[in-house]
């Protein structure tokens, strides 16, 4: 986990199939819109993962996407399966969000509240002006949304 936090501090697959660069991650930005229109997205992913079976013994969140040291291999996994799974599909559809964004936002939003999760321990001591910083105050001013949905998808951030 602290390998894909240090990666997304600093870093995916575009809409044509070419992967996301790392500077297109570093610079993205949570804001209030996007990340309403994640938590309607998520909503409508969490019922498909708790009809379906499959997502026990897969997560959609697993460990290859949570823990991975490489932050492309991570992004083209979740995007992959959220455009192969028909169920996924449709919910992003219905919420009308592309797989791409929503994996920028879900992976921001897990680097961003790991990092703060890090700042309040104290084993990181500061993190990099710019997006970085501003998604974790994003994450810090809305925490309890971002725990809550976060939760509902099943990733556990200690």
């Amino acid at each position: 986990m602290l390998l894909l936090a240090a990666a997304l501090l600093v870093s995916g697959q575009r809409a044509d199939g070419v992967p996301i660069d790392r500077r297109e991650l570093a610079g993205y930005r949570l804001t209030t819109p996007d990340f309403e229109q994640f938590r309607n997205a998520s909503a409508r992913i969490a019922i498909v993962i708790a009809g379906d079976a499959s997502f026990r013994a897969e997560p959609l969140f697993s460990e290859e996407i949570t823990q991975s040291a490489d932050v492309t291999e991570a992004s083209a996994a979740l995007e992959a399966r959220l455009r192969s799974h028909a169920g996924l599909s449709e919910a992003l559809t219905a919420a009308k969000m592309s797989p791409r964004d929503y994996t920028k936002c879900a992976l921001t939003l897990v680097a961003a509240r790991l990092a703060l999760g890090f700042l309040d321990s104290g084993a990181l001591k500061a993190v990099p002006r710019g997006p970085a910083a501003d998604n974790v105050a994003f994450v810090r001013e809305h925490r309890t949304a971002v725990d809550q949905t976060l939760t509902d998808l099943a990733i556990e951030i200690r």
